[in-house]
């Protein structure tokens, strides 16, 4: 289960169940995607090659991890479905200590994981460092963030110029300045 670690988080660490199929769900469990390595049994054929045995931080015994090589994705399931009303869903964001001290980031940052989804969550870790990442059972990879989102009604104009001026315009990526 997702956890606050602190009672002044307002974000909630995840942890990694599997490596998981990013396109194939379950055959078992429809709810999950098809697990590739669950840190336990035998991996699947086609993440093999990254299965190692190694120590994790403060650990002095060795386990399997998953070699999360420099450049490479990962998709981590993380082990549970949840039920939202609408319009509340949960976004998908990094852990800053992996992110500074690692280079692990979620790729696809921030995630909306909307409330009619079912099944279960998975983060995208990405490896944007310049050595090689293990991630093993039960690590926090992640955390996520619950948000009521605004939805707007939109409206169509005709034409650009029906929309109010402002002083900034069109100035957009930068035009601001940096100081």
């Amino acid at each position: 289960m997702p956890k606050r670690e602190t009672e002044g988080a307002i974000g909630y660490d995840v942890r990694t169940r599997a490596i998981v199929s990013a396109h194939e769900m379950s055959a078992e469990n429809p709810k999950f995607r098809r697990t590739l390595f669950d840190f336990v049994g035998k991996p699947d054929s086609s993440v093999a090659r990254f299965v190692e045995t190694h120590t994790a931080d403060k650990s002095d015994s060795p386990e399997p991890a998953y070699r999360l090589e420099a450049g490479k994705i990962a998709t981590c399931g993380i082990g549970f479905c949840v039920e939202m009303p609408f319009p509340l869903c949960f976004l998908t964001l990094p852990r800053s200590g992996l992110a500074s001290k690692l280079h692990i980031i979620v790729a696809n940052a921030p995630g909306t994981i909307d409330p009619d989804y079912r099944g279960e969550a998975c983060i995208v870790l990405y490896n944007c460092g310049t050595e090689s990442f293990y991630i093993h059972r039960r690590m926090r990879i992640a955390q996520i963030l619950f948000e009521w989102a605004i939805i707007p009604e939109l409206n169509i104009v005709p034409s650009y110029t029906e929309l109010g001026a402002t002083e900034r315009g069109v100035g957009g990526l930068g035009s601001t300045g940096t100081h």
